[in-house]
């Protein structure tokens, strides 16, 4: 009995210690979880993993198609154009009107499970929230081309006319491709939430809430060069074909914490563009949650040049669109 005391006390005194260096080690090996992250560092990670698969646009003929297939889920459509434009000029049928407000506040009444469209008059406005909706994790889409592609009626295109009044400038492009260039540190941003939709949420605020939409025009990028570092979020192929000079190239979904913010400079406005303004606009969102001065140039490379070369089928065309509105109180 004895003997077996004596050799059962080492075996377990054994184990024991074995377990104990086990689960330190396993602690040392783990020294950084979620927790660990700085606030730039999750932001960055939650923006990123909507940009890395493309942004969210959907045509007014898609919608149309989505609206009216009995077998589909319908969608839920927002409008953030003005509440009189939408009661006395007309709204899409079925669309909600939310003010930004709103949607920063009262995110939680949101549908979960049905595919968001948001639309306001030209799709820029509407590019921003989309991007915050998505970060916030829900499927919400942008009405490319905003409610001008739903009709062609000038009362309904907004103040200046919309898509409709587009002509390009004409400024001139250049084809030498520029380096990134330094390194920058990241922007130093703070939040009292501690949830991922709370952060996004409390960020995203600063920009929408105030209703500062961050566009600046393509001539006052021209007018003014040297007061802007300017990225062409787009393919190889339309940035060599030509692209505002001096403007670096940052292929899309490449703009996350292991590749190219880095070399986003944080001492000066940064201009962000692409074919439209739509993708450029959700681009800002994320840049500008994270800290930079980021405008969207509005109406993108189709305010310079209609060259298809360019633009490819991101080049505005009147759709003569007559796709049915209704008016009055929601």
């Amino acid at each position: 009995m004895k003997s077996l005391f004596r050799t059962a006390v080492p075996m377990i005194l054994a184990l024991s210690l074995t377990f104990f260096i086990g689960c330190s080690s396993d602690d040392d090996d783990n020294p950084a979880g979620p927790s660990d992250q700085t606030t730039f560092e999750k932001l960055a990670e939650i923006g990123n993993d909507y940009l890395s698969v493309g942004t969210k646009n959907i045509t007014a003929e898609a919608l149309w198609t989505e609206m009216n297939d009995a077998d589909e889920t319908q969608p839920y459509i927002i409008s953030i154009r003005t509440l009189a434009d939408d009661t006395v000029r007309g709204r899409i049928e079925g669309a909600h009107h939310w003010e930004i407000s709103d949607l920063l506040e009262n995110y939680d009444q949101l549908p979960t499970d049905k595919k968001i469209v948001i639309y306001c008059y030209t799709g820029h406005t509407a590019s921003y929230t989309c991007c915050y909706l998505n970060m916030m994790g829900f499927d919400a889409y942008n009405l490319k081309w905003g409610f001008c592609s739903w009709t062609s009626d000038p009362d309904q295109t907004g103040a200046g006319g919309g898509w409709y009044a587009v002509e390009p400038g004409g400024q001139t492009l250049e084809q030498t491709a520029h380096s990134f260039g330094e390194e920058y540190d990241y922007p130093e941003i703070t939040c009292e939430a501690t949830t991922d939709q709370g952060m996004v949420a409390e960020r995203c605020a600063t920009i929408l809430g105030s209703g500062n939409w961050k566009f600046v025009n393509a001539a006052d990028v021209y007018l003014n060069p040297d007061d802007y570092y300017v990225i062409s979020y787009w393919g190889e192929t339309p940035y060599n074909a030509g692209h505002i000079p001096g403007s670096v190239r940052y292929n899309p979904t490449s703009l996350n914490l292991e590749e190219n913010l880095k070399y986003i400079p944080t001492d000066k406005p940064v201009v962000v563009y692409c074919y439209t303004g739509h993708t450029s606009s959700q681009v800002c969102t994320y840049l500008n949650m994270l800290g930079y001065d980021a405008y969207s140039m509005k109406f993108g490379m189709n305010a310079i040049t209609n060259d298809t070369n360019i633009l490819g089928e991101g080049v505005w065309t009147d759709l003569t669109p007559s796709y049915p509105v209704v008016t009055g109180g929601f």
